[in-house]
């Protein structure tokens, strides 16, 4: 993330799932797991983050979320993709992806990768839909798939390094 903010450094941040926790700024918060966000959003405000102006998002409605996207199809299978497609329809005309790599990495807070699931690279039939979903969707959309960069992995390799 520091790499990306010295390039940008007046990106606006989009974070996905329990990342939002740890960052010191963020615009967006984002997820596919609504009924986390809640926790996730008070162990934030718990800190020195208690007084930004963060949007939230998530597909179910909660008193909590900002903007909801329940009819939005279609929806990104990971949390990290939903971030990024609203990135898009939000008008980001250059969108970078990181600690998004599309593989079975361990996230900066974990020991190890998680062993049941690939984000996507993995064995299991749910991540080839995964991948299948986005490379599908960037087929359809180029310029999508134009404006966005990644700092690793898979994604790097598919939409390119920032």
């Amino acid at each position: 993330l520091a790499d990306a903010q010295r390039k940008l450094p007046d990106a606006v941040i989009f974070a996905a799932n329990d990342v939002g926790m740890f960052l010191p700024r963020l615009d967006h918060w984002v997820t596919l797991h609504t009924d986390n966000l809640g926790l996730w959003k008070s162990v934030r405000w718990m800190h020195q983050h208690a007084q930004e102006d963060t949007q939230y998002h998530a597909p179910d409605p909660r008193p909590y979320v900002d903007h909801v996207w329940e009819c939005l199809t279609p929806l990104f299978a990971l949390s990290g993709y939903f971030a990024m497609q609203i990135a898009w329809i939000m008008g980001a005309a250059s969108i970078v992806l990181v600690g998004c790599p599309g593989t079975q990495t361990r996230r900066f807070f974990e020991g190890c990768a998680r062993p049941d699931f690939g984000y996507g690279s993995g064995p299991a039939g749910s991540d080839e839909s995964i991948k299948e979903q986005i490379e599908n969707e960037m087929v359809r959309l180029p310029e999508f798939k134009a404006t966005v960069r990644s700092m690793s992995g898979w994604t790097r390799d598919f939409f390119g390094s920032f």
